[in-house]
Parts: C-alpha cells; structure tokens; sequence
C-alpha cells in the first residue's frame, strides 16, 4: 500500500450522483483532514528522524561501551601483569639480596680466618725470634765465661811467674767482680727475654 500524502487527500475527486453528499461539505472536510494529516505527517517525519538519531547515538553508545569494555579488560589484564612482574622483581630482589649477604658474610669469614691465620703466623714468628735473641745472647754470655776464664786461667800462670809485679789476691778480686758482672748480665737478659716474651 503506497503512502498517502496531504496533497492526495486535497486532489482527492469523488463521483456525484443526485443524491450525493453536499459537495462543499465535502471538499471543507477533506480540507480539515488534509491539514490534520498533514500535521500529523509532518510529526511522523520529525519523529522517524528523531528516532533515527536517537538510534546512531544507541549505536554510538554501544559502541563506545563495548571499547571502554575492552580497554577495561585489557587495563586490567595489564594490571595483572604488571603487578606478577613486580612480585617476579620483588622475588628476585630479595634473592639477589640474600646472595650478596651470603657472599659478604663468607668473605668477612674468609678476612677472618687470614687474619687469624697471619696472627698466629706472627706470634711464631715472635716467639722464633725471642727464642733467637735468647740464644743468641746466651752464646754471647758464654762465650765471654770461657774468654773469662781463659784469662783467668792466663793470669794466674802469669801471676805465679811474676810474683814481685803483681798482686795475685787483688787480681783475684777483679776477676771475680768481672763473673759477677757476667753473671747479673745474664739474668738482666734472661728477664728482659722472659718479658719480651710474654
């Protein structure tokens, strides 16, 4: 069925016949619904175009919904991905971190043991040498008991020779004062010894 238009109903003829409808009667009613349709014409299209823009801006909004949608999902999906990439980070800080005490902690122990170790060493070699000292000032303190009595031994043969130069009781006496000497000489480096020692 074609659409009827405002102009149709106005153009719209009928057949007379003797007893028809009162043709001014006629033409002034379909002037009324004409006008009426008319209107009401012209609000169906004000309506159809309004509906049509009331739908693109559906379809505008449901489009814009499903990519907010989207970018919802996909921030999300990228909020989880980052936060297991910090936690990863995070593990791995953490491991890193517990590495590197570990390493430190073995490397102070290892500083520790070496200077034990060259601790002990110079004790020894303190010790090696006090003992060196020691001996070698006993050699020494020897040595001078044997020259002493050496030359005591020199000057008593002297001393029965030359009776008349000499006086063999104070000869004596200095020859034991010089012992003596020798003697208080070795327990000074004895105790200087003992002390350095210790």
């Amino acid at each position: 069925m074609s659409t009827i238009l405002p102009k149709d109903i106005k153009k719209t003829d009928f057949k007379k016949t003797l007893r028809g409808y009162d043709t001014n009667e006629v033409d002034a009613f379909l002037e009324t619904v004409s006008l009426r349709y008319e209107r009401l014409y012209d609000e169906n299209i004000s309506l159809a175009d309004k509906v049509k823009v009331l739908t693109s801006d559906i379809d505008l909004y449901k489009e814009n919904e499903s990519t907010l949608q989207k970018a919802i999902v996909k921030a999300q999906d990228l909020a989880d991905e980052i936060l297991v990439n910090a936690k990863k980070r995070a593990e791995n800080i953490i491991k890193e971190s517990e590495l590197n005490a570990q390493k430190i902690l073995q490397e102070t122990d290892k500083d520790i043991m070496g200077k034990k170790h060259e601790l002990e060493e110079l004790k020894l070699r303190n010790e090696k040498l006090v003992e060196d000292v020691k001996l070698f000032f006993m050699e020494k303190l020897n040595e001078m008991d044997e020259f002493l009595k050496l030359r005591n031994i020199y000057k008593m043969e002297l001393a029965k020779g030359h009776y008349n130069e000499n006086d063999p009781e104070s000869e004596h006496e200095s020859d034991s004062e010089a012992e003596q000497n020798v003697t208080m000489k070795k327990i000074s480096i004895n105790t200087a010894n003992s002390n350095f020692s210790e």
